[in-house]
């Protein structure tokens, strides 16, 4: 098996180098210099003028039309020089680069002596985003202006992106949430397992983050939705950096406990003239802790409430005597706390320099650590039994090394390789991963007799369990991942330039992954055969099936037996090993009135492991055994083709139509594609009630349309509107598989397929004015309509799982179907020079008020009558189509304001930070049978009607048990920061 492995990885390797393609092309990392050099009194252009940036050795000599390009540029602001025999010296300063942008600049010389001075210096105009694509570019500055810290919550308030009220995952377009990647200094940090990232970059370290929302290139693979490109700043030769803490522990009871603390520097290795441009490093440091992630607006109203509840007696037996020992106190909750450490380190290695070359050749090595611990929040937790909500911990470890070699101006290439691991685990905070004490009624008493479910006490107390768990109740779960993998890449990049036939900039490249993926995913004490009495088969030993894992190798503690082997092939539990991979060429064609696009990209994938021969109609075989080794292939390579074309051109000097076609793919989930085979056979013989995982799943197709005009009103002004429609064919959801007559299918079961269908369209909208009078303002809205067959891989499990319905599959709106979303955000600020003389201009001086308002038009349910069970999301009548109905509409209003201030030759930055300044309630889910979300309608049915009057238990405890915290956004929340920089 192994030489197979290594046979397939040689074989693609060679078969990359043969076509010359190597890279993954969604590396890219750096911009662009391009432009003309005229003469300023008739335009003729200027063969031989030679521009170079300033401070480095990268340059251009301009052809015989006068034009230049400088690739491979690093993000960033530059100055650039130009001289010409017989021509003034010219210098424009402040040129913006920008991720796979080209920043286009004209040079209009003078003879010397036209002009007496030594060099002419101007300032470079600003530039909106490419035209080529969709999205947004957001400066460092605007993200310090706002406050808003995170990557995906700095993204949200881009046009065309929805983020749910809690701050989670972004749906783009209308997509869903794994279909995003977040690439940090050219390097992938998306988990393959989900397709979410928890790329963690302090924002002192966020140089800029390019957001492309449609009409990304064939470079782009592996993704359907957006491409969010984040650059982070570079060392150069003097040192930088910052310190900065935030909290809101002066808060008292309105205190989230949250605290921050951050640590930037930047510089030479070496601080000597010669060696201070050759080794330069910027790094980071981050800790965050917030002692109450939960973060609801319910929360202090639910506290007091509890606790009037608590001191009246009304539920006195077998509750804490101390309040103390109860789970939340006035305005907290207890035991839900999160910390995070963060390590980010960029060394660059100036090799020209080293070698004395002409050819400017750049070593990079780059890193990024987090270690992330927290806990999850159960509601059933909170009155007594807290200190067991389960622990979550993640490490997240990346690593590349890139060297760039630009033999001319306009060709350069890049070799990269990069390893990525994340290892996370959830589990009882007392029993860890001990997984044969969570069905040891020794070490777990409140273990319910043979035929309950875990939890309950012993005897049966109805003044607290049916709604709030009992003290010492294990949360009955453990998962762990261990996800790695090794990529290699090559990149190049060629210009043409040419009046007559355009300007090309050719682009070819591609990749290789080879993944490791281990998991163990397990309710422990179901494990244990409740009905036997005897001890050893009470435990995992003879349950392997039940033990859904790969790559891990367990024992039974009893006997020392081996339960699960990662070398056992056969077994199914070893270590998968995916390898996927693509490669592109791409053309990006400049002339002066007209632009255009087009590539190319091909993706591979090799699930690398055994597939059953026929899933739907035959898992029996010849020999009449469930999942039998005769009934499996070994996988083949699935590889797919998608075509991208754009073009663009100007209508008149100000405006600009932009048009946009593409094919899109992306690799399914790699949790969804395994299973080990002793968990295969079981679900395939018995009526187990889940869906199992399918090696057979195909990558997800894309088809994306988009038309768009983008305007320069006067010199300050920007604003673009953008038409898109999107068709997304073999998304995958759970779908059901009926045994068949034969009985080659002995019972039926359900099994993730690429079934699901989805299409969105809508209207992007933006305005940008650039700082006018101290005031800047940024707006975005999007009108957009997402419509599927299936919200989630998950949407239809339940479902998929009762056998005695038919699946429907028909297009409904999506859970993230949010009509109407918008963000305006007014900066004003004065500056250094613009504030009256005094006192009072020492206090204006260098002061700015950030003001940030967001709203949307809420989400659609199901409406349903009351919910028949205390706890329910409402009943089995439906007064509605499928996700009909929508919530209230949700305003939100966040302020920043802060003053810096010169001491000692730094920067202070001294701020206050509003989450919610008005404290209006958000409402991020709500219960089907009210609508409403404090209330699923229970107490109006004659069962819960007649508890309601004659249990005071219930009547007092039930309307706060029933405020489920993630149904509301964050309260106000105070922050205060200080930021000193040098």
């Amino acid at each position: 098996m192994r030489d197979n492995i290594f046979t397939k990885i040689i074989s693609l390797l060679i078969f990359a180098l043969l076509c010359f393609f190597s890279i993954d092309a969604m590396s890219q990392s750096t911009g662009s210099i391009g432009g003309d050099v005229v003469d300023i009194t008739n335009g003729v252009p200027l063969e031989g003028a030679t521009i170079k940036i300033v401070g480095s050795n990268m340059g251009a000599i301009s052809d015989a039309g006068g034009e230049f390009v400088i690739l491979n540029v690093d993000v960033g602001t530059y100055d650039l020089e130009v001289t010409y025999i017989g021509y003034d010296k010219k210098m424009i300063t402040g040129v913006k680069v920008s991720v796979d942008m080209r920043t286009k600049v004209k040079f209009e010389l003078s003879v010397t002596g036209e002009i007496k001075t030594d060099v002419i210096v101007i300032e470079a105009e600003r530039k909106g985003i490419d035209v080529e694509q969709s999205g947004r570019i957001i400066e460092s500055q605007s993200i310090t202006n706002t406050g808003i810290r995170g990557i995906t919550n700095i993204v949200a308030k881009t046009a065309g992106v929805v983020q749910d009220e809690r701050g989670g995952n972004l749906n783009i377009r209308g997509g869903r949430t794994n279909e995003n990647i977040i690439i940090v200094d050219g390097v992938e940090t998306t988990n393959p397992i989900d397709g979410t990232s928890r790329a963690s970059i302090p924002n002192n370290l966020l140089s800029e983050i390019t957001v492309l929302t449609g009409g990304f290139g064939a470079e782009y693979g592996n993704v359907l939705s957006g491409v969010i490109n984040v650059s982070t700043r570079s060392g150069t030769d003097r040192y930088t950096g910052s310190l900065e803490v935030i909290t809101d522990e002066f808060m008292g009871k309105k205190s989230q406990g949250y605290n921050l603390y951050n640590m930037t520097i930047g510089g030479p290795v070496i601080p000597t003239k010669e060696l201070a441009r050759v080794f330069n490093f910027f790094g980071s440091f981050e800790r965050t802790f917030e002692r109450m992630t939960v973060g609801s607006w319910i929360i202090d109203k639910y506290t007091k409430n509890l606790l009037s509840v608590y001191n009246s007696g009304v539920i006195a037996n077998n509750l804490p005597k101390s309040v103390d020992s109860l789970g939340f106190s006035e305005g907290k909750v207890k035991d839900n706390e999160s910390g995070r450490y963060s390590i980010n380190a960029r060394l660059n290695i100036n090799l020209t320099e080293i070698q004395n070359s002409k050819v400017p050749v750049n070593l990079r090595l780059g890193g990024t650590y987090t270690y992330t611990k927290g806990r999850i929040l159960y509601g059933g937790n909170v009155l007594m039994n807290s200190y067991r909500n389960p622990v979550t911990k993640a490490n997240d470890q990346q690593y590349f090394a890139r060297v760039s070699v630009n033999p001319s101006s306009k060709f350069f290439f890049e070799l990269q390789g990069n390893y990525f691991k994340t290892i996370t685990e959830q589990f009882d905070p007392v029993f860890e991963d001990k997984l044969y004490l969570y069905g040891d009624t020794a070490a777990n008493p409140k273990l319910a007799a043979y035929g309950r479910g875990p939890g309950l006490t012993l005897p049966y107390d109805p003044k607290t369990s049916y709604l709030f768990y009992p003290r010492d109740k294990v949360i009955d779960y453990y998962q762990k991942y261990d996800i790695s993998y090794l990529g290699g890449k090559l990149d190049a990049t060629w210009a043409l330039l040419s009046k007559k036939f355009g300007d090309h900039e050719i682009k070819f490249g591609g990749e290789l992954k080879y993944h490791t993926l281990k998991k163990i995913s397990v309710y422990p004490a179901s494990i244990a055969d409740l009905t036997i009495s005897s001890t050893y088969n009470r435990y995992y030993g003879t349950n392997l099936a039940r033990l859904k894992t790969y790559g891990f190798t367990i024992y039974d503690p009893l006997t020392g037996d081996l339960v699960a082997d990662q070398s056992n092939i056969d077994a199914g539990t070893a270590p998968k090993h995916p390898i996927t991979g693509g490669f592109y060429i791409r053309d990006k064609v400049s002339f002066s009135d007209f632009n255009f696009n087009g590539g190319l990209r091909v993706d591979f994938l090799d699930v690398n492991d055994d597939v059953f021969k026929d899933l739907m109609h035959d898992i029996t075989g010849p020999d009449g055994v469930v999942a039998s080794p005769d009934d499996f292939v070994k996988s083949k390579v699935d590889v797919t083709v998608s075509p991208r074309l754009g073009f663009s051109f100007p209508i008149t000097d100000k405006i600009i139509f932009i048009a946009q076609y593409g094919k899109m793919v992306q690799m399914p989930q790699l949790n969804l594609l395994y299973v080990n085979k002793a968990t295969l056979r079981e679900f395939l013989s018995t009526s187990l009630q889940d869906v199992i995982e399918n090696s057979s799943l195909k990558p997800t197709k894309l088809t994306q349309y988009e038309i768009g005009f983008k305007q320069q009103v006067g010199d300050y002004i920007n604003l673009g509107i953008t038409a898109f429609y999107k068709e997304s064919v073999d998304l995958i959801g759970a779908g059901r598989i009926k045994a068949t007559p034969d009985g080659k299918v002995p019972v039926g079961f359900a099994a993730y397929q690429n079934l699901d269908y989805a299409i969105s369209k809508g209207l992007d909208f933006y305005f940008s004015m650039r700082r006018w009078n101290r005031i800047s303002i940024d707006a975005a809205y999007t009108l957009s309509y997402a419509t599927g067959t299936g919200s989630d891989p998950y949407s239809k499990n339940s479902l998929a799982n009762d056998a005695t319905q038919e699946l429907p599959y028909f297009v409904y709106p999506l859970d993230y179907d949010q009509r109407h979303t918008g963000n305006i955000n007014l900066d004003y600020r004065f500056g250094d020079d613009d504030v009256p003389q005094g006192v009072l201009g020492d206090v204006l001086k260098n002061l700015g008020l950030n003001v940030l308002f967001s709203f949307n038009s809420g989400r659609p349910y199901t409406a349903r009558d009351a919910s028949y069970t205390w706890n329910g999301y409402g009943g089995d009548i439906i007064y509605s189509s499928k996700n009909e109905v929508y919530t209230k509409w949700n305003f939100r209003l966040d302020l920043r304001l802060d003053k810096t201030v010169r001491i000692w030759k730094t920067n202070w930055n001294f701020y206050f930070y509003v989450i919610n300044a008005l404290n209006t309630e958000i409402v991020n889910d709500i219960f089907e049978g009210t609508g409403k979300p404090d209330d699923n309608g229970y107490t109006t049915t004659p069962t819960g009607a007649s508890k309601f009057v004659t249990d005071p238990v219930f009547r007092a405890l039930w309307p706060e048990r029933i405020k489920y915290f993630g149904n509301w956004g964050p309260p106000r929340q105070v922050r205060f920061g200080v930021n000193v920089s040098f």
